[in-house]
């Protein structure tokens, strides 16, 4: 089966770890096309963002979005918004 909204991107991570699941159905097909596109990019993408979604070891690859961006609002709250730069073109919102 297909994932699909909601889903989550993969096994379930140990308790020290994030769990990352996708936001829409966009986001299945984005993630889908990256893996077949630069699969090394996207693990490495997938690590860091599931041990630490928040970090500033590599700002040019990983950094808060700016502005009315740089808030999100999920279920009642509201939340950072960062962005990983998979590839030059392609970028995972977290």
């Amino acid at each position: 089966m297909s994932p699909k909204r909601g889903d989550r991107v993969t096994v379930p991570p140990p308790s020290d770890e994030w769990d990352v699941r996708f936001g829409t159905s966009d986001a299945v097909r984005g993630w889908e096309e990256l893996c077949r596109l630069a699969l090394a990019n996207t693990r490495r993408c997938f690590d860091t963002v599931r041990t630490d979604p928040r970090s500033q070891a590599q700002p040019e690859r990983q950094h808060r979005l700016r502005g009315r961006r740089g808030t999100g609002r999920w279920k009642g709250r509201d939340l950072e918004q960062w962005e990983y730069a998979v590839t030059s073109g392609g970028r995972v919102a977290i």
